[in-house]
């Protein structure tokens, strides 16, 4: 069976080589999403130490008399060898797992861009808007009409057609291939799937366990359970929040890929390196709410909208000007 991608779920996987943890680094050749395959190996040491654990506990239950001076075996087990993620007080032996604010903190920032950067960006943006110096009506628009039907009260009513039609509109960006959604959607059937779209909104937008939507995200992403949708995934989620929040989230809708995600045109545009989803300890939720806060910060307030504002970072990265 063919290797499918865990953000599009189309079989278009490729090798491109060994991570350093000895796992295989992958690719899409769809969407373009990058991966590590396989479980993160355990080291030697930690299975040892957890051995050791089991060993002397069961020979607590039946203790043997020693002579004087002896310690008695199996007296006390040794603490295990795992830490809860974020945790200031990671366990005795176990490495310390950064914590989100510290993790937070080390993300660049505005102050990280070099001013030459940002005098030269300045200049492209004057050619932009000489060019370009209003968004597309249309964009706006159609924005309007599902940020109404995504609020509380009429996310309900919001017809099945209504849903479909926005999973596969190219409007407010395109969301990329929509074929396993589409064909979830044909086999829940129209009211079933209608159910199960209008439930990843919800959850997505007022839900409120984990209270953090970054983490909501990474669940909606990462997983096929409810309240997750298979199809339904960071594009398409986050164009919900595009639409949701169009003052605070950017249109461009993949953290990272090889056409050009938040990291990429960070890197193009910016000049900034920004974490690369296979080797951070972060969540791809945090990544893609913290990359999107700091391009909306860089762009500032010189557009007409964040759409706009996109459509200046799509045209600059590009630019001869860039080298």
């Amino acid at each position: 069976m063919a290797l499918a991608c865990p953000t599009c779920e189309q079989s278009a996987a490729e090798y491109l080589g060994m991570a350093d943890d000895g796992r295989n680094m992958m690719r899409c050749t769809s969407c373009g999403h990058e991966w590590v395959l396989g479980a993160k190996p355990i080291s030697p040491r930690a299975i040892s130490q957890t051995t050791r654990s089991r060993s002397t506990t069961t020979r607590t239950t039946t203790p043997r008399s020693t002579g004087p001076g002896a310690t008695p075996s199996g007296a006390t087990t040794p603490r295990a060898r795992t830490s809860v993620p974020g945790s200031s007080r990671p366990s005795r032996g176990a490495r310390p797992v950064e914590g989100v604010d510290m993790a937070r903190r080390r993300f660049p920032t505005v102050d990280d861009v070099a001013p030459g950067a940002l005098v030269r960006l300045e200049s492209l943006r004057k050619e932009f808007l000489a060019d370009f110096p209003r968004p597309d009506p249309e964009a706006g628009l159609y924005r309007d009409v599902y940020r109404q039907a995504f609020e509380a009260d009429a996310l309900p009513y919001t017809t099945p057609v209504a849903l479909k039609d926005f999973a596969n509109s190219k409007v407010v960006a395109r969301p990329g291939n929509m074929s396993r959604f589409n064909d979830e959607w044909k086999t829940l059937g129209n009211q079933q799937a209608a159910e199960a779209f209008r439930g990843v909104i919800e959850y997505l937008l007022r839900g409120e366990e984990p209270a953090s939507q970054e983490d909501r995200l990474t669940t909606l992403i990462t997983s096929d359970e409810p309240p997750a949708m298979p199809g339904f995934r960071e594009s398409m989620l986050t164009r919900v929040l595009c639409i949701a929040e169009p003052e605070r989230f950017l249109p461009i809708l993949v953290y990272s890929s090889p056409a050009g995600g938040k990291r990429e045109i960070a890197r193009r545009v910016f000049g900034l390196e920004l974490p690369a989803p296979a080797t951070t300890g972060q969540t791809i939720g945090r990544l893609v709410h913290w990359s999107n806060d700091l391009l909306v910060e860089l762009v500032g307030h010189r557009f007409v909208d964040l759409d706009h504002a996109r459509q200046f970072l799509w045209w600059v990265k590009d630019h001869p000007d860039l080298g």
